[in-house]
């Protein structure tokens, strides 16, 4: 599987998280591991080096559109997930609201991975 469809897979899996069929832990690993696939992804296509953990990315200023898009992306989702992380109930406020701007960033995720390769 190429790594814009293993992407792709990984936001399917935490969309499933997000609508609440799987504990909050679950989530956190799951969204662990598309961060980790999309900077990994985005790394490989800016010819950075592949890191070992999820964190944000910086491309080139002179990257492809779709590069520069793919790593805004995946930052916003890395700033999502260091509120999501943090100790609370899954069923809280705070929790409802951080999964609604992480759903509407796995959008914009999709969208920019479908135009990677366009």
């Amino acid at each position: 599987m190429g790594s814009i469809d293993r992407c792709l897979d990984q936001v399917q899996a935490l969309r499933t998280v997000a609508a609440g069929a799987e504990p909050a832990y679950v989530a956190r690993s799951r969204l662990g591991r598309l961060i980790l696939s999309v900077v990994s992804l985005a790394a490989e296509r800016s010819q950075l080096p592949v890191p070992a953990l999820p964190g944000p990315i910086h491309v080139p200023g002179d990257a492809a559109t779709g590069l520069t898009d793919l790593a805004a992306s995946c930052n916003r989702l890395v700033e999502l997930a260091r509120h999501l992380s943090q100790p609370s109930e899954p069923l809280d406020m705070r929790w409802r609201r951080g999964w609604s701007e992480l759903i509407q960033e796995l959008e914009a995720l999709e969208l920019a991975l479908s135009h990677l390769d366009s």
